[in-house]
């Protein structure tokens, strides 16, 4: 798959199409891609850069449509699905006394899963979209760059 993106899109366009779908699908690993490129293709310091920002665009985007459907989805259910999502939000409720700093984890560590996060950042978090997109796309921005450079820091 990766191979087909990149001669559709090239490096730097299957960067962004690569992230999209990892943050669409969390079997793909965006970081592992950007790993291997670091590793086989030896990518100047600016066209780090731009991978990084390109996958992280990408990736923000899948993230963006992920927020929106959390405040959608847990806008709707009715019944017994409402009764688990009000379980649900009593535990987030516990430890929610610090919802940037548990999402900064998210974005960075990748714990909490980031997936997850997005979807209740703002109806059971209470986080705005602008304090979200802030927190996930400079995260992901740190974490792709430990990503790209730790193999360049390996190899010399």
């Amino acid at each position: 798959m990766t191979d087909s993106l990149l001669q559709m899109f090239g490096l730097f366009g299957g960067a962004c199409v690569i992230g999209f779908i990892a943050g669409m699908f969390p079997i793909v690993s965006i970081e592992l891609f950007l790993v291997g490129v670091s590793a086989m293709a030896h990518p100047s310091p600016a066209a780090i850069a731009l991978l990084i920002l390109l996958a992280a665009i990408g990736h923000q985007i899948a993230k963006t449509l992920c927020y929106y459907a959390g405040e959608g989805m847990l806008a709707l259910p009715k019944g017994k699905m409402k009764a688990r999502i009000e379980k649900a939000r009593a535990r987030i409720d516990r430890w929610n006394k610090r919802p940037k700093l548990i999402m900064f984890f998210a974005c960075t560590v990748g714990f909490p899963p980031l997936y997850l996060m997005a979807f209740i950042a703002g109806p059971l978090m209470k986080m705005s979209f602008w304090l979200f997109t802030f927190i996930c796309f400079f995260g992901r921005i740190g974490r792709f760059a430990v990503m790209m450079i730790v193999p360049q820091l390996i190899q010399g």
